[in-house]
């Protein structure tokens, strides 16, 4: 019996190590973006709203961003981005990276969980066409939380993206304007196995998405 037992235990071991091992860096990313979300919906008094993912056309979320400095400063991050349909549905995940940078005195480092929330699709369009860049392209504001947002509907109309940054598990004032997001079709090529476009992503037009993308379904179909 009790070889039984360890020959079992063995055998897990075997199945969540062969599992670990064909998990590609892009299913990662869409993993923890998915548990970025979760986070972010559960944290105590300061939740993202649900009434956030009702309003927003598409949301950008990058579970790592860095930003370091010393006279020029700079931040750097990958993510996805998932857009919403006509009919309400979200879509599947299009890789992007966010980079920009910063003149003045700073020093040290930090490590950020960032998450984007789009209200127009003018914004996305000329995301995917070739970049955006945050306060010039489309405004960027920090994003209500609690019950700030189900109190305060009006909120939605004073920007066009809104930011949650999750510094340590606190919201951190972060300031973006300046940062460009762009599209990553090397992570797409990658991940789809083919040259794709977001639009066909969007689409989802003759793409067959890895397993991974039932993490990110969870979290908003």
């Amino acid at each position: 019996m009790l070889k039984r037992v360890i020959s079992i235990v063995i055998l897990i071991g075997f199945v969540l190590n062969i599992h670990a091992q064909v998990l590609t860096k892009e299913d990662k990313r869409v993993i923890e973006a998915a548990n970025v979300i979760k986070k972010m919906l559960n944290l105590p008094e300061n939740a993202i709203p649900p009434i956030l993912f009702q309003k927003a056309k598409a949301v950008a979320i990058f579970p790592a961003v860095y930003k370091a400095g010393l006279i020029v400063g700079g931040r750097y991050g990958d993510g996805v981005l998932v857009v919403k349909d006509d009919k309400g549905h979200w879509g599947n995940p299009i890789f992007v990276k966010i980079m920009g940078g910063s003149v003045g005195f700073q020093i040290g480092a930090s490590k950020s969980e960032l998450v984007l929330a789009f209200k127009t699709h003018e914004s996305i369009d000329g995301l995917i066409s070739s970049k955006l860049t945050l306060g010039v392209d489309a405004s960027v504001a920090a994003g209500p939380v609690g019950r700030e947002a189900g109190v305060n509907g009006d909120l939605f109309l004073k920007s066009e993206v809104y930011a949650y940054a999750l510094t340590k598990g606190l919201y951190a004032g972060v300031s973006l304007s300046g940062s460009s997001i762009i599209v990553d079709d090397e992570a797409n090529r990658r991940y789809y196995g083919k040259d794709v476009s977001p639009t066909d992503i969007m689409n989802n037009y003759q793409i067959t998405p890895p397993y991974s993308v039932i993490y990110l379904d969870r979290v908003f179909n």
